[in-house]
């Protein structure tokens, strides 16, 4: 692969690998095989990701590459799909198995006691985030604040959405108790801080043994590939056109001339508004193709006086 592409590669993360040693690794197969660095003139080279997963996770984690990295903003907020595992009798610091137990209780004594609070845990909640997270005080991570010793008080709780949220089995470990739960949710969840709350709920406690990530929007980890090893070639079979990655706003097809227009730093006009796949926008966003279906642009609608403008250009001058 002698060009850097722009576009999605679907990765399934390994445990106890960083999701930014995931980036990493494709930014580097990809500058290694094109020479080590981008061609004189070009921009810097970008590799980014949809949202993070935690060392402990595994699954679908989304890699943008080159102007694909322009999409995250738009690509964070999508719902996700977890499978989760709590193992009851044990609440740690972090939540986690990778944390210091700090309570004990008596497992729940079966199932149905499970099953009964999970109604409680669905459509929008309250949650309180984990304190070793990378949410932020005074500038600096939490759990940067947590590990240095630092006595770090909970952040506040927030609300998020659980559409779905499913016991999908359960197993006696010794004297332990483990459960695995299927879960559909908004952006902003902690899956972490939900096995706490469920494992109060039941009258016990609980911590998130296993997690992983199975879908993210429109992706899903059945089209993942392994990350290792993984080489520009590979990268390059399984990389996706910029143009799957938000398949849920409504689209604007220009013409060539509209086309160059963008790619130029031109604002797009109100009558193109006229052409939008579906009269409303999501959120005030729509998808802005060329004529032959490239994704150039993501616009938007100007709060207040809903004229269109651009969010994001994600073409290139030569398509």
């Amino acid at each position: 692969m002698a060009n850097l592409p722009d576009g999605i590669l679907l990765a399934d993360k390994p445990r106890d690998v960083t999701s930014f040693s995931v980036v990493g690794r494709v930014r580097k197969a990809l500058l290694n095989a094109a020479g080590g660095r981008p061609p004189r003139g070009e921009p810097k080279f970008r590799v980014g990701h949809a949202g993070t997963l935690d060392p402990l996770a595994t699954g679908l984690l989304i890699v943008l590459v080159g102007r694909g990295s322009r999409l995250s903003p738009f690509l964070l907020h999508q719902d996700k799909t977890y499978c989760a595992t709590l193992r009851f009798g044990a609440e740690t610091d972090t939540l986690d198995a990778e944390g210091e137990i700090v309570a004990g209780a008596e497992p729940p004594a079966s199932p149905d006691r499970v099953a009964v609070v999970l109604p409680r845990f669905t459509g929008e909640i309250q949650q309180v985030p984990p304190i070793f997270s990378a949410l932020k005080r005074d500038g600096q991570t939490l759990h940067r604040l947590a590990r240095a010793g630092q006595g770090v008080a909970e952040p506040d709780a927030r609300t998020v959405t659980i559409s779905r949220l499913q016991m999908t089995g359960s197993r006696w470990l010794d004297d332990l108790y483990e459960v695995d739960l299927e879960i559909d949710c908004g952006s902003g969840t902690y899956i972490r801080s939900l096995a706490r709350d469920i494992g109060r709920a039941c009258g016990s406690c609980a911590y998130l043994r296993a997690l992983r990530r199975t879908r993210v929007g429109p992706f899903a980890v059945e089209g993942a590939c392994d990350v290792m090893p993984l080489d520009a070639d590979q990268i390059g079979e399984r990389l996706l056109p910029l143009d799957r990655a938000l398949p849920h706003l409504p689209r604007l097809e220009m013409t060539a001339a509209e086309t160059r227009t963008v790619l130029d730093g031109g604002q797009p006009l109100p009558v193109w508004l006229k052409r939008l796949e579906t009269p409303d926008a999501v959120d005030g966003r729509f998808t802005m193709l060329s004529p032959d279906g490239t994704l150039i642009a993501v616009g938007e609608l100007e709060p207040g006086t809903g004229l269109p403008r651009l969010a994001a250009v994600v073409g290139r001058k030569d398509v």
